[in-house]
């Protein structure tokens, strides 16, 4: 039997996400959303997505929660399992808000995706599915031929410290198969050994999982649980380019509060994002990929610099202070939140940058902004701090070029 059939076998027995998997009910889209917005669709003129697919839908349970923060948008979610998208279509007929979900069974990996799905979206999710999949480039080729030009990828997949590279090189000595989970009370007690020592590190706890999670994240014909540096390859080899790291922004506000972030210039976003996963690997990926590079700032020339556009963007809360009596470069004391991140920062900024975030619409350049505050700035600490808010993605920076 093949591993795709095997596996389409292991969600057919038990549809994804299992009915009972409170911590993906408990998701909020709204959060993935203000970031893929944020840093994924810069470029576009409504970073609200109009059309979304939910590809590896399960039982529905993204596709719901999605249409509950998207009620406008046209939502198609596609599962290869027959018996998932027959959950979902059950389910969906209780909910009258959920009827216009179109669910289509269907193979990721068949060639005819983009004509039963169609094309034009501006945001595919793929959230825990192509790990799993055995023909990757396939998958990949097919969202780049789906998405819209300044469409985006949401794409979360198992990274190369998962728990299970771990546990599936571990299991084996206890006698058990890896391709043939069977739940039972020994199984759960090796689980609770395994986790006293993997733990350690920081990886998750397995062993009070449920039976479905167990059988497709632990056992299993296949589990790709690849580098980043292999994911991003896939991607673009289809065409896509890297826009981000969810977990990238948690580490470089760890070197910002250092005050070493201008090490990192000029490095891009996906090069921060690369040397940071060669410094602390993860164990689950949450990445975005678009079909347009990253426009990167000229972050070493200074008359090209001031040309461009800054644009805060909708990922954090900031609390600006109303602008003082005089414009001195003095540290003025704001907080910078962000529910998406689960971050909350305490900043003291001088009060040109806080011009810059106050009057920034990406309708004007950074020269224009600044020429109306009566304060030389000079060109080493304006690159530094706009670099912070631009890696952190308090900001975007648009050419000159870009309409906002």
């Amino acid at each position: 039997m093949k591993i795709a059939d095997q596996v389409r076998q292991t969600y057919d027995r038990r549809p994804y996400p299992f009915g009972n998997n409170k911590a993906l009910k408990r998701r909020s889209w709204t959060l993935v959303l203000e970031w893929v917005g944020a840093i994924g669709r810069t470029e576009a003129r409504n970073t609200a997505p109009a059309r979304v697919l939910v590809a590896g839908c399960g039982d529905g349970t993204e596709a719901f929660n999605l249409r509950r923060r998207l009620p406008d948008a046209e939502i198609v979610a596609v599962d290869f399992s027959t018996r998932s998208i027959a959950v979902a279509r059950r389910l969906q007929r209780r909910a009258k808000e959920m009827r216009d979900i179109r669910f289509v069974a269907a193979d990721l990996t068949d060639p005819r995706l983009p004509a039963k799905v169609g094309g034009g979206f501006d945001l595919i999710i793929c959230h825990g599915v192509l790990s799993y999949i055995p023909r990757t480039a396939r998958v990949m080729r097919n969202f780049g031929r789906c998405l819209k030009a300044d469409g985006a990828l949401y794409l979360a997949v198992n990274g190369s410290r998962h728990v299970n590279t771990r546990l599936r090189q571990a299991l084996p000595a206890f006698g058990y198969d890896m391709n043939a989970f069977q739940d039972s009370p020994r199984l759960r007690s090796v689980l609770k050994l395994c986790d006293t020592v993997v733990t350690v590190d920081g990886l998750p706890r397995v062993s009070g999982h449920e039976p479905e999670f167990l059988s497709s994240d632990v056992f299993g014909p296949l589990n790709q649980s690849l580098t980043l540096s292999q994911w991003v390859r896939h991607g673009r080899r289809a065409g896509l380019n890297l826009r981000g790291n969810w977990s990238s922004i948690r580490l470089f506000r760890r070197i910002a509060e250092n005050d070493l972030h201008p090490l990192l210039i000029p490095r891009s976003r996906a090069q921060v994002v690369d040397f940071l996963e060669r410094l602390s690997p993860s164990q689950f990926h949450r990445l975005l990929f678009s079909k347009k590079a990253e426009a990167t700032p000229p972050w070493e020339r200074r008359g090209q610099l001031l040309k461009w556009r800054i644009v805060p963007t909708r990922l954090y809360r900031i609390g600006l202070p109303k602008p003082g009596k005089r414009v001195l470069d003095r540290l003025r004391r704001l907080t910078i939140a962000s529910r998406a991140l689960n971050l909350s920062m305490a900043w003291r900024m001088p009060e040109w940058e806080l011009e810059l975030l106050r009057r920034g619409d990406g309708g004007r350049s950074m020269g224009g902004v600044l020429r109306r505050i009566p304060l030389s700035v000079p060109f080493p600490e304006l690159r530094k701090q706009l670099y912070l808010l631009y890696h952190l993605g308090i900001i975007n920076l648009l050419p000159p070029s870009t309409r906002a």
